[in-house]
C-alpha cells in the first residue's frame, strides 16, 4: 500500500511540476466542459422520461457508457499513439503481482480520469434517472475500458509467447469476461444490483487475463539495424528501425484502414457512404494521422538525422531534404491504402479525394516541419513521463487546416480555397526557416540536454 501511495503521489507532483499555471487553467477547462456536458446529458434523460426524445431513458443510459468506453480506448490511440508507462522499472525488486497492482491503480491518476469521474459525478447529481446504481456501472465501465487499452498497449508494444501457459491461462480468463458480456453487457444499465455482482465478477475475469497477458510477454524488440537493411533505402530504414515511430503510424492507418473499412460495409448494406452522414469522418480519408502521430514532431522522432545535418553543414535546403526522407515510406503506404479505397468503393468522388490528398500533403508538410522546429518535443520514455509525442497546439491546427479542404464539397467554387492555403503553409514555412539559426539552439536544448 506505502508504495502505490507514493506512486500516486509522485505521478500527481510529476503532473504539475512544470508549467503549473497553465496545466491548472487546463484542467478547469476540462471540468467546466464536464460539468456542462453533465449538463446536457441530465436535460436529455429529461426529455426522454417526458417521451420528447426519441431514444428512451434506457438508451440514454447506454449511450453514456458507451461514450465512456469509446473515449478511453481511442485517448490512447487518437490523435496519437500514448505508449504504456512504465511505473515500476523492471530493476526494482518488486514482485509481479505488486507491480501489476501498484501501476493498475497509479495509471488511473491522471487528469484525464478525473475529468471523467468529476462527468459521472455531476450526471448523478443533477438527474435523478440516473441513480447510484447507474452510477457504480458507469465505474465498472470505466475500469473495464482502461483494462482493454491495458491489454492492447502490451500486445503492441511487446512480443507474447502464445503458447506460454500464461498466455493461455490469459486467453480462458478473457473467454470468461466475454461469455459474462454476450449474456448481460456491461454497458447496458440495469435496476436489478445482482447484476452489478455480475459485471463485478466479469471485470475480475478480466484484470485476471490482463495480469497473465504481461507475464506471458516478453522483453521489447531492441533497435537492431539488419543486414539485408543496407540494400534497402534510408526511407526504408528510417520507418523499419524506429520501433517507436513504426508502431505509431501503423496505428494511424490501422484506424483509417477501420473507417475505410466501415464505409465499404454501409456502401455494401445501405447504398450510401458513412461520410455523407457523419462530415467528421472525412478526416480519415486524407493522410492527416500519419502527421498528427509523428511528422508534427519529426526531429523529436529522428533527432539524430537532424543533428547529422546540422553538423554536415547546417544548410537549409538540406535540412528540408532530410526532413522529407523519413516521411516517404509512410506517405506512399497511405496513399496506396487511398488510392485502393477510391478504385473499389468511391469512384464518383475520385477526382475530389485526390485534390484533396495532393493539397493535404502540400498543406499538412510545411506544417509539421514548422511544427518541428516551433515546437519540438523530446519523444523518450522514464518513470512517470507525461511528455506529449506532439505539440497538441499544432495537431489541432492541422486538423483546423485539413479541415478546410473538404469546403469543395459544399461548393466547387472553394476549390480556391486549396491555393491561399498552400501558398499560406509555404510563405510561414519560409518564415521560419529564414530564423533557424535561432531556432536551431532550442532545438538542441530541447532534443538532447533534457536527458542530463
Amino acid at each position: 500500500m506505502e508504495l502505490i501511495k507514493f506512486c500516486c503521489q509522485a505521478r500527481f507532483d510529476g503532473f504539475f511540476r512544470q508549467k503549473k499555471l497553465q496545466k491548472v487553467l487546463l484542467l478547469s477547462l476540462s471540468l467546466f466542459m464536464a460539468m456542462f456536458y453533465s449538463w446536457l446529458f441530465s436535460f436529455l434523460l429529461q426529455r426522454a422520461q417526458e417521451d420528447t426524445f426519441t431514444p428512451g431513458v434506457e438508451q440514454m443510459l447506454q449511450y453514456t457508457n458507451l461514450l465512456l468506453l469509446v473515449l478511453i480506448i481511442l485517448k490512447g490511440f487518437f490523435p496519437a499513439y500514448v505508449p504504456r508507462a512504465t511505473i515500476i522499472q523492471a530493476i526494482y525488486p518488486v514482485g509481479p503481482l505488486q507491480k501489476f497492482r501498484t501501476e493498475l491503480v497509479v495509471e488511473l491518476v491522471s487528469p484525464f480520469y478525473f475529468v471523467l469521474l468529476n462527468f459521472l459525478l455531476y450526471l448523478f447529481l443533477m438527474s435523478p434517472m440516473y441513480t447510484w446504481l447507474h452510477f457504480l456501472q458507469s465505474l465498472l465501465v470505466l475500469l473495464t475500458a482502461h483494462v482493454t487499452l491495458r491489454s492492447l498497449q502490451v500486445i503492441v508494444e511487446r512480443k507474447l509467447n502464445w503458447h506460454h501457459s500464461h498466455f493461455i491461462t490469459a486467453a480462458v480468463m478473457a473467454s470468461a469476461f466475454v461469455a459474462l458480456q454476450v449474456q448481460a453487457p456491461m454497458f447496458r444499465p440495469s435496476q436489478n444490483g445482482f447484476l452489478l455482482v455480475v459485471h463485478i465478477a466479469a471485470l475480475g475475469f478480466f484484470v485476471c487475463a490482463n495480469f497473465f497477458l504481461e507475464k506471458a510477454a516478453t522483453e521489447p524488440r531492441r533497435k537492431v539495424v539488419h543486414a539485408s537493411d543496407r540494400r534497402r533505402s534510408l526511407a526504408w530504414r528510417l520507418f523499419n528501425n524506429h520501433k517507436l515511430a513504426r508502431q505509431m503510424l501503423l496505428f494511424g492507418l490501422a484506424f483509417k484502414v477501420i473507417i475505410l473499412a466501415i464505409d465499404a460495409l454501409s456502401l455494401a448494406k445501405t447504398g450510401e457512404h458513412i461520410f455523407e452522414r457523419s462530415f467528421a469522418l472525412w478526416l480519415f480519408v486524407g493522410p492527416l494521422a500519419i502527421y498528427s502521430y509523428v511528422f508534427n514532431n519529426i526531429w523529436g522522432f529522428y533527432r539524430h538525422l537532424w543533428l547529422t545535418v546540422e553538423r554536415a553543414n547546417g544548410k537549409v535546403l538540406d535540412f528540408v531534404k532530410a526532413s522529407l526522407i523519413p516521411l516517404r515510406v509512410p506517405l506512399l503506404l497511405d496513399a496506396v491504402l487511398t488510392a485502393a479505397y477510391v478504385t473499389l468503393f468511391n469512384q464518383p468522388q475520385a477526382s475530389f479525394v485526390v485534390s484533396m490528398y495532393l493539397a493535404a500533403v502540400l498543406v499538412l508538410t510545411p506544417l509539421g516541419l514548422i511544427s518541428s522546429i516551433v515546437s519540438p518535443k523530446a519523444v523518450k520514455g522514464g518513470l512517470f513521463s507525461f511528455g506529449a509525442k506532439a505539440s497538441y497546439l499544432f495537431n489541432f491546427l492541422a486538423i483546423g487546416l485539413f479541415s478546410m479542404l473538404f469546403l469543395p464539397l459544399l461548393h466547387p467554387l472553394l476549390y480556391l480555397v486549396y491555393p491561399v492555403l498552400i501558398g499560406g503553409m509555404l510563405f510561414s514555412l519560409v518564415a521560419v526557416l529564414r530564423e533557424y539559426g535561432t531556432y536551431k539552439y532550442k532545438l538542441f536544448e530541447t532534443l538532447f540536454k533534457t536527458e542530463s
